[in-house]
């Protein structure tokens, strides 16, 4: 007899690790709501998704409090003094873009839009393409490398760093930060997590604090340049407001899109059809990408707050209820893509995946993300041939619910 899925605990890490048969049990059973044990609960089918996105009055973004987006993890438990003595060190923020909705949202998204522009993310194509042929000929002679630690984490880690306007030799400490950040936004911390992420909350604010200040006197050709200086109807963003847009960029554009490039090459690694058919027609690694996103995401859910006590799926949901918008889950939604426990490359409808979101926070930074996870799979396929897995293989995730990459990918190969 199969499972219901309100037998599972998405916090066990063995459904972390491999959610999709809870995935294909929500959809069996038709479960809308579910909860998961000291975190909310999480809503999986695709209608639903969508629903709730829309409704940004009663499932809002803004699941922080007045005091701005401070990163203390998911659980509710009480902040420690400790804690809070290290998050008073920083500047002062607000909610703003992602931790806001319309009409704040609204105001944030145009004044980010001015900045986040096609043709930049267009001029930046060359740069990326340059930064993926440096890192694959530091270990191309060695016939083996971590495509995640040595590929897949660094490209978008350098590319946005730049842009953000830190040197290329400071992209480690960016990559600490941003893992700190994120980790503080989507995962259950401990009182030894709750310091480090707090930490390194401050340490980034501070610095791009400076960079805001300096940037409004002397701009640059960067993207914190165009922020610090965009203006829509004589408005521009405040350092309170640009600084938690900042972090958001930085997050939006690393972490997710490392996940994105190595589930990618995962794929390709595996199914030689899949690489074959893409290494005769680079067109196709668009569509493939697409496919990636609906079949296995690097962002497998985000939250909402509920803003009042409501009702959804004949279930009475009280305020400050965390509910968890499923955006693997509805990737696996069989009323919308036929056997969608399949990877199929070439499926017609793959695009329609929510894999960046949907609504008023569809990800701002889609184009940037796919630009680099396009360049990414094309410079692998021209500079490497017969890529396969190493022997000590280890395709264990990093375990967390909430977005979904790999610890490592050892393979070797041969170069062209």
């Amino acid at each position: 007899m199969s499972k219901s899925a309100h037998d599972y605990n998405l916090t066990n890490p063995e459904i972390m690790e491999n959610p999709y048969e809870f995935y294909a049990a929500i959809h069996r059973d038709n479960a809308r709501l579910v909860e998961v044990p000291g975190v909310g609960y999480w809503v999986g089918r695709m209608d639903d998704i969508k629903e709730l996105a829309k409704n940004t009055q009663v499932y809002s973004n803004s699941y922080f409090d007045e005091g701005g987006p401070v990163p203390t993890g998911v659980s509710g438990e009480p902040l420690e003094d400790d804690v809070k003595e290290i998050f008073n060190k920083g500047p002062e923020v607000v909610n703003a873009l992602w931790t806001a909705d319309p009409p704040i949202h609204t105001t944030h998204r145009k004044l980010v839009n001015k900045a986040f522009t096609a043709s930049w993310v267009k001029s930046m194509e060359p740069v990326i393409e340059e930064i993926a042929d440096e890192l694959i000929s530091n270990f191309i002679n060695n016939g083996k490398a971590d495509f995640m630690q040595q590929y897949a984490v660094y490209l978008p880690m350098i590319v946005i760093a730049e842009a953000l306007g830190m040197d290329r030799k400071d992209a480690e400490l960016f990559k600490v930060w941003s893992d700190d950040i994120l980790t503080g936004n989507l995962d259950v911390l401990d009182h030894e997590g709750r310091l480090r992420v707090a930490q390194s909350f401050i340490d980034a604010n501070n610095h791009f604090k400076g960079i805001l200040e300096e940037r409004r006197i002397n701009p640059k050709s960067d993207l914190i340049s165009a922020l610090a200086n965009a203006s829509v109807n004589g408005r521009s963003l405040m350092n309170k407001e640009a600084l938690p847009i900042i972090d958001t960029l930085m997050l939006a554009g690393n972490e997710t899109t490392t996940n994105l490039i190595g589930n990618a090459l995962r794929i390709l690694v595996e199914d030689e059809i899949i690489r074959e058919a893409l290494e005769a027609d680079k067109s196709m690694i668009t569509p493939f990408l697409d496919e990636v996103m609906r079949f296995d995401g690097p962002v497998q859910c985000l939250y909402r707050i509920v803003t009042k006590d409501t009702e959804f799926a004949g279930q009475k949901i009280l305020k400050g209820t965390k509910i968890m918008l499923g955006w693997g889950s509805a990737g696996h939604d069989p009323d919308h893509f036929d056997n969608p426990q399949d990877f199929v490359l070439g499926r017609s409808n793959a695009y329609k995946h929510i894999g960046f979101g949907f609504g008023a926070h569809l990800c701002v930074g889609l184009g940037l993300a796919r630009t680099e996870a396009r360049i990414a799979v094309n410079v692998f396929l021209n500079r490497l041939k017969n890529v396969r897995f190493s022997d000590d293989i280890d395709l264990t995730h990093v375990p967390t619910f909430a977005t979904r990459g790999y610890k490592t990918l050892n393979f070797d190969f041969n170069s062209r």
